[in-house]
């Protein structure tokens, strides 16, 4: 008899990025559930164990077939977002039709309508209605994802909105040092980076000891740059990508976490600043309103709103009681909808519903 596995498709777990950090939290209890196997299809890598991308993605097919030939596959649970990913991935998914594999489709990038919207033609448009049509779930991040969606899949009722979740911190808030702004992402205009920059300029005018703290790969130097230009040098630390016990020191530090995206799925970086009791002040991009309520949870923009953004940021550094209640809230909201306990039974339900079909 067939050993009984299920697939998980994606990029290396090692990767930077979302997408890596998602499959991390999975693999802390729900990949074991299930008896996970990972099949990984890029690397941001130049080389991994002397293979380049495009023999990593060849060894990717064959290491999926030969799981459809010699194990019992239940689900193939398909990672995917934009340009190359979405070449990789619509492959994979007609391959595992081929074995009538049951497929479910994770759709994570950030960017995937300004994709299909700007970037594709009428065929290409069509390739990638057919693609998702071709799985028997589909699972996006957000309600707005979901709306979208609907233009992209006939049937609705395969489509579900599950949250990312992340593990559930508890850090020592006794560090917090009031007037440090947090960002963690990759730098770059569609973070809203510089538009976080130009608004600390201001809010440094008011609060001199106010500090802003950018944890990220990117652009660093260009966004370097523009600090000096701005005279602020002095008040900008710039930590490059953190992970681990180095991005928990951070978090434990923050006074304010801060993301004013122009686009998202559903930002990894938000969950953790709600875990870890940190007041948010964000954009309305993406998924970000479902988890932050203007006014309840934290504190919404609309992306390129400098002024706001400043005003908001003063205002989470000089009202502490309003820092307080912002950070209690939302950190009830993330024990609720997005720790572990609560997004890991939205996708048993998922694949216990795929397996009995």
């Amino acid at each position: 008899m067939k050993k009984r596995i299920n697939i998980t498709v994606a990029t290396g777990m090692h990767e930077m990025g979302g997408i890596a950090t998602v499959l991390n939290v999975l693999n802390n209890g729900f990949f074991q559930q299930w008896n996970m196997r990972h099949v990984t299809t890029h690397t941001n890598a130049s080389r991994l164990f002397g293979l380049n991308k495009i023999f990593l993605f060849i060894f990717a097919l064959i290491k999926l077939v030969w799981f459809l030939t010699f194990y019992h596959v239940g689900v193939i649970h398909i990672h995917i977002a934009s340009r190359g990913s979405y070449k990789r991935k619509s492959l994979i998914i007609r391959l595992a039709k081929l074995f009538n594999a049951k497929v479910i489709l994770h759709l994570h990038g950030a960017e995937f309508q300004e994709f299909y919207n700007n970037e594709c033609s009428p065929d290409k448009q069509q390739h990638i209605r057919n693609t998702f049509n071709l799985a028997d779930a589909v699972i996006v991040l957000s309600t707005q994802w979901y709306s979208w969606m609907t233009t992209i899949v006939s049937d609705l009722t395969k489509v579900h909105v599950v949250y990312n979740a992340v593990e559930t911190l508890a850090l020592n808030r006794n560090n917090v040092e009031q007037g440090r702004i947090l960002f963690l992402g990759r730098l770059g205009e569609r973070k809203g980076v510089k538009d976080l920059i130009n608004a600390f300029a201001i809010v440094v005018k008011n609060y001199p000891h106010a500090r802003l703290t950018l944890g990220g790969d990117g652009d660093i130097e260009t966004f370097k740059q523009h600090v000096e230009r701005l005279g602020i040098s002095n008040n900008v630390d710039f930590l490059g990508w953190v992970a681990g016990k180095q991005k928990n020191l951070w978090l434990s530090k923050a006074d304010v976490y801060c993301l004013p995206s122009y686009n998202e799925g559903f930002p990894m970086g938000v969950l953790e600043a709600m875990s870890a009791n940190i007041p948010i002040v964000a954009s309305t991009a993406g998924g970000i309103p479902d988890a932050i309520k203007d006014g309840v949870d934290g504190l919404l923009i609309e992306a390129g709103d400098v002024e706001k953004l400043a005003e908001h940021l003063e205002l989470m550094i000089s009202n502490r009681d309003l820092n307080t209640t912002f950070s209690t809230t939302a950190k009830n909201k993330f024990i609720k909808n997005f720790s572990k306990q609560a997004v890991f039974p939205e996708l048993d339900k998922i694949y216990t519903e795929l397996m009995s079909k």
